[in-house]
């Protein structure tokens, strides 16, 4: 079997308690928040002080959609959402595995995780983020 391949925009966990996170970038002037990385400011435009920023352990569900065909790879139908961060960005995600793709199991503005798991189950070589709802009975 092929080894699990991660990304450059994550980080996993890698202590005991720890969670993964988001790798963006942090403007040394203007603060200003982006993901994924890049070396030039999109606020203030300056380039070279752009520091990178652990973020998106969490986020707020923007919107979301079912989609009922997928590209080559993926199954459907499948959640696409965009969730907006606390750091700042809105970012554009899958949703984990473990919630069922049926309408009513998310709701616009409800809080929600990170996790990392396999891109696909025809991609299961290469690791992605997803994001998977925060219940009220603690985390899924």
């Amino acid at each position: 079997m092929a080894s699990m391949q991660a990304s450059q925009n994550f980080r996993l966990a890698s202590e005991r308690g720890q969670s993964p996170c988001l790798l963006g970038s942090r403007c040394g002037e203007c603060g200003t928040v982006v993901f994924p990385k890049m070396p030039v400011c999109p606020a203030c435009h300056r380039n070279g002080i752009m520091e990178e920023a652990e973020i998106g352990r969490t986020g707020k569900l923007y919107s979301h959609a079912i989609a009922q065909v997928a590209p080559q790879g993926f199954s459907a139908p499948l959640f696409q959402i965009f969730v907006d961060l606390p750091e700042g960005p809105r970012v554009f995600a899958l949703v984990g595995s473990e919630c069922p793709v049926e309408p009513g199991a998310l709701d616009d503005g409800m809080e929600m995780r990170l996790v990392i798991e396999p891109l696909s189950a025809d991609r299961k070589d290469r690791l992605s983020y997803k994001y998977l709802p925060v219940r009220e009975n603690g985390p899924n």
